[in-house]
């Protein structure tokens, strides 16, 4: 009875073995793509952040200006003062419509093309 115990605790300690070696496997396998997946999240964020500097280059660039401020207060001043009538108003508005216009134009002609 004893070789019986013996052979029983040899196989026990055979596959305590085997699965030692299998945990170990696993455990390296985990190790290696933890890595691989912290690698492709460094890489992620430093595109992003590449991507967001040159956004915020090209966002920075477009200043935006204010374009016949005059008119517009003089067409707001005639709102407000002709509620009821704001026809009376039209010949204003159609300046300052003409004024945003030249201005957008002028801006669209000394504006350099994209890529450029």
């Amino acid at each position: 009875m004893p070789t019986d115990l013996d052979a029983w605790a040899r196989q026990l300690e055979s596959k305590e073995k085997e699965l030692a070696s299998i945990s170990g496997f696993y455990k390296e396998q985990l190790e290696i793509l933890e890595k691989k997946n912290f690698d492709n999240f460094k890489q992620t964020v430093d595109q992003y952040n590449q991507a967001a500097t040159q956004a915020e280059t090209r966002i920075r660039t477009c200043n935006t200006a204010s374009v016949c401020t005059e008119l517009q207060s003089k067409v707001l001043q005639c709102y407000r003062e002709n509620p009821q009538q704001t026809l009376h108003c039209s010949s204003l508005a159609k300046q300052y419509m003409a004024c945003v216009q030249r201005a957008k134009v002028s801006s669209e002609q000394t504006r350099p093309l994209p890529g450029a």
